[in-house]
């Protein structure tokens, strides 16, 4: 799944006019038929279907870190310790900030 941000920067080169669908497709790293069904409108944006619940891990974000839980260089919070709270039952620990 693409992330949203990449969706909108096609859309957006796209709506300038200045490039071809084969160069879009070069710069952001997707296929020339994606950057066709984005441009047609045949690409569903799934960001709208995504669920949360309660509970979820934050998004990760910032420079990669040390995990104090799981020692990994992460991107803060750690999703792995957090899957791992919850698979024994735990209460994840809250994300980092």
């Amino acid at each position: 799944m693409l992330p949203v941000w990449r969706v909108a920067d096609i859309r957006r080169m796209l709506a300038q006019g200045e490039l071809s669908h084969r160069k879009i497709a070069e710069q952001t790293g997707v296929s020339r038929g994606t950057v066709g069904a984005i441009a047609l409108g045949r690409r569903p944006d799934r960001d709208d279907r995504r669920q949360t619940f309660p509970g979820d891990a934050a998004a990760p974000h910032g420079p990669p870190r040390r995990c104090p839980g799981c020692g990994g260089m992460v991107l803060m919070p750690c999703l792995l310790c957090h899957v791992r709270a919850l698979r024994v039952g735990r209460k994840p620990h809250p994300p980092e900030v």
